[in-house]
């Protein structure tokens, strides 16, 4: 009858501990990304986030909370890594032959404020643009879209 017991006992410690540790934290997605290549065409329209480059990661983290507090008991956070940057060049339009462009930059998941720039571009004399890294040829460009080719990132 003790032996039983012991085997019962050791049964529920086994079930309990496979049951909680399904419970834990665990990464879903750990993501790198850049929206360009380099010598490929693309068209972004006007307001979009036409190059985006990112370094560092993100983790989604999914972590058992119950399901009192989410519908499926799981709720998910985006944990970003201590050396993330997201660089943005948003295409902002054209009046005659200047166009305009944002820079945005991002730092662990939020804007800096001090990291936000506006700048023009004359196409009269060059259709191709440098930012920082960024040398980009500018096909076409007017009120709607922008056509343009990624033609080094160093």
């Amino acid at each position: 009858m003790v032996e039983k017991r012991i085997i019962a006992r050791a049964v529920l410690v086994a079930v309990c501990g496979i049951i909680l540790s399904g419970c834990a934290s665990q990464v879903v997605q750990s993501q790198y990304y850049k929206s360009y290549s380099v010598g490929v065409e693309r068209t972004a329209t006007i307001g979009d986030s036409f190059l985006v480059d990112q370094s560092g990661s993100i983790e989604i983290v999914r972590r058992w909370v119950g399901v009192l507090n989410s519908p499926d008991g799981w709720k998910e956070t985006k944990v970003y890594s201590q050396d993330f940057v997201r660089r943005e060049l948003i295409y902002g339009g054209r009046s005659g032959a200047t166009i305009d462009v944002s820079y945005r930059e991002f730092r662990g998941g939020y804007a800096a404020p001090a990291f936000y720039q506006a700048m023009k571009y004359d196409l009269s004399s060059s259709s191709q643009i440098r930012f920082q890294n960024f040398k980009i040829d500018v096909r076409q460009a007017d009120n709607e879209k922008i056509v343009y080719r990624v033609l080094s990132d160093h």
